[in-house]
């Protein structure tokens, strides 16, 4: 006997929902008001004997009663649950920053050192980040993981809005939201049906603020669907992107020396987020993917017809074939970028050629060319620093190929063809064209660090011209980024040239089908626009003496209380560390009934990724040993926080001291010859 149930006609029900709302509200209220609006759901709660189900028209979507199908379940899921894992820290690990791997190995020594190692078998304490559910329908599993395995966090990701609108009447989500915040969590709401929005939306849920406390997070299929096996793809592919470090203080300490560098040496000139006049003529993109070699009869051929941008090795291809590219894209701060160039400029003439770079880029980089246009990339502290009231350039970076396609797309190019990003490779040993530096070149390889890791590649995805095509995870992460470009710019189109990886949102197209119409007067045309379009400054404009006083004093300012709280968290005797984290996160927050400061800010964005990775290292420690081990990591950490901050806080001084010694002198030159 199947019995249909209306909760709205059940005042205990209607209570229930109202509380419910009133919590969801807290984190989304944009999902509350579509829950509130819905009125009339096509599907429906149905009772089957003494159990609940969902009728969806055309048959139930539980085989047996939802309690039963969830018990089952979730006895299953706990015999054996499906974690991201990022283990006990290894000390001969190598993360690309100094002070990162002796964090990792003094603590891990410091542990040694005390007796300490993790726990036999794998054995593991059950407090996690994040609980993720793929899946909710009635939602009765939700509390049961929050409980049992003390997640700090919860994800929930669903396609069908109706299930959580049930949900909301038949379990207490106000009392699962209310446990989350009290262990310093969030709550995410992830509402969509297409597998890419939804990977990218869950990436960065788990990249959030609460990253930190990653380790062990649990990922809970509720129901099996094409969508859910994509995003459990989405979520492999990503794995390590997910657990990667937001940001180093070494990195940031030459990217702020770096920036200001540039603008003190030159004249120059931003490229900033702004309308733009839209292009006739089409944007060519290369890189140097080995399918670009394939494909130089066509660039060739349109060559006066449309911009070109190369895009790191590519601008060795195309001079190699007598093409010389409009302009040129970099976004590494690295010396051997710099050599490379330097290199490069001994051998070609590059007259002509427009440099577009991150404003972190090595100044020698930019030095090599006539004319220079700086963007200010996403979360590093030069950029809060110089642009405090205007949003850094997303989705830029992590490769040149991001910051070829983003110039073209925010340059408003209407079409962009994409040539060698391949961002992997279909033939062994050919991973990049063969007239890049990569071959052509004997120290290119080791030239700057992640260069011949970037040739490793031991994963395989779908290709963009079918077949399948070998990569790594850096070049995933890029795609994951132009994935999003093509979002932003949904209304452009992007040809994907390129015998690489498939990049949703580019249309694939082979080289030999290109047609165009535009002509050489409209490349003339709108290379002068572009020009037009870019902020222009004198060399040492742009760079304020007063804000780096400003940063300087409130640098002290925050270190002093970071120290006060660590010694204040060194008081407690039985550690918890969603409450260490709360603590320590709460001191890259505002403080209650402050107004934001983009200056401290600045000093946020220097610290932040370090600091994360060390707590990040203690939480997997602290997971892995027993709940008597736990009090002794937990000073230790401390401890060795306590040094690396007393550390970090003298070299930024340094370099702070080092940039206002030199803007002065740009100063007092400037008053000089006036």
């Amino acid at each position: 006997m199947i019995k249909t149930l209306d909760p709205t006609k059940d005042p205990i029900a209607c209570e229930r929902f109202e509380r419910n709302i009133v919590a969801v509200e807290r984190h989304s209220r944009d999902l509350a008001a579509q829950l509130r609006a819905i009125d009339s759901p096509a599907s429906k709660v149905v009772e089957v004997g003494d159990d609940l189900n969902i009728d969806i028209g055309h048959t139930l979507f539980y085989e047996t009663g939802v309690r039963q199908f969830v018990d089952d379940q979730y006895s299953a899921y706990t015999e054996n649950p499906y974690r991201i894992d990022i283990g006990w820290p290894v000390r001969d690990n190598l993360p690309p920053q100094l002070m990162t791997k002796m964090a990792i190995k003094r603590l891990t020594f410091g542990a040694k050192a005390l007796g300490i190692e993790p726990q036999a078998n794998d054995g593991q304490q059950g407090i996690t980040g994040f609980a993720v559910s793929l899946g909710v329908g009635i939602g009765d599993h939700i509390g049961r993981m929050l409980n049992d395995f003390e997640a700090q966090s919860l994800i929930v990701v669903e396609q069908f809005i109706e299930f959580l609108w049930y949900s909301l009447y038949l379990n207490p989500w106000d009392e699962w939201i209310e446990l989350v915040e009290s262990r310093k969590g969030q709550v995410f709401f992830i509402l969509d049906d297409n597998a890419v929005s939804v990977s990218s939306e869950l990436t960065v849920a788990l990249r959030s603020d609460n990253g930190g406390t990653l380790d062990g997070a649990l990922v809970y299929t509720h129901y099996r669907s094409p969508l859910v096996r994509e995003i459990h793809k989405g979520l492999s592919d990503q794995i390590s992107y997910i657990g990667s470090n937001r940001g180093f203080f070494e990195d940031e300490n030459i990217m702020i020396m770096n920036s200001t560098r540039n603008f003190l040496s030159r004249d120059y000139a931003i490229w900033r987020t702004r309308p733009r006049h839209e292009k006739r003529c089409p944007a060519f993109v290369v890189a140097a993917g080995p399918s670009v070699d394939m494909a130089m009869d066509t660039i060739r051929k349109f060559k006066d017809q449309v911009v070109l941008i190369s895009c790191g090795s590519g601008l060795k291809v195309l001079l190699s074939q007598g093409i010389k590219p409009d302009f040129h894209v970099e976004v590494e701060n690295t010396y051997g970028q710099a050599d490379i160039l330097e290199r490069i400029a001994s051998q070609y003439d590059l007259s002509g050629i427009t440099f577009v770079g991150a404003a972190t880029v090595n100044p020698r980089t930019a030095a090599v060319f006539d004319k220079v246009i700086f963007f200010h990339r996403d979360t590093v502290c030069s950029s809060r620093f110089y642009e405090l009231n205007e949003d850094p350039m997303y989705l830029a970076v992590p490769t040149v190929s991001n910051g070829g396609a983003r110039f073209a797309l925010g340059a408003a190019f209407k079409e962009v063809y994409l040539f060698g990003v391949d961002l992997g490779s279909r033939i062994a040993d050919y991973h990049h064209s063969k007239a890049s530096a990569y071959y052509t070149d004997k120290e290119f390889m080791f030239s700057f660090q992640g260069t011949k890791e970037s040739t490793e590649m031991a994963l395989t995805i779908d290709g963009n011209f079918g077949g399948t095509v070998v990569t790594n995870d850096g070049f995933l992460l890029s795609r994951l980024f132009m994935q999003k470009l093509m979002k932003m710019f949904s209304g452009y189109k992007v040809y994907n040239c390129s015998d690489g990886v498939e990049i949703p949102g580019a249309v694939p197209k082979l080289p030999q089908t290109i047609k165009l119409t535009s002509s050489p007067k409209d490349r003339e045309t709108d290379l002068k626009r572009v020009d037009q379009e870019m902020q222009k400054y004198a060399k040492g404009e742009g760079v304020p003496l007063d804000r780096f006083y400003d940063l300087r004093q409130k640098t002290i300012t925050w270190y002093q209380e970071i120290y006060a709280a660590i010694k204040e968290m060194k008081k407690e005797t039985k550690p918890n560390p969603f409450e260490s984290y709360g603590i320590i996160w709460a001191l890259f927050q505002p403080k209650e009934g402050e107004v934001f400061d983009p200056i401290v800010a600045v000093v946020w964005q220097n610290n932040y990724g370090t600091l994360m990775t060390m707590f990040n290292v203690y939480f997997r420690m602290h997971r892995r040993v027993t709940d008597e081990e736990a009090p002794a990591i937990y000073q230790l950490f401390l401890d060795e926080l306590l040094g690396f901050l007393e550390d970090m806080e003298s070299i930024l001084m340094g370099v702070l001291d080092e940039l206002i010694a030199e803007v002065e002198a740009v100063e007092a030159e400037k008053v000089k010859s006036a």
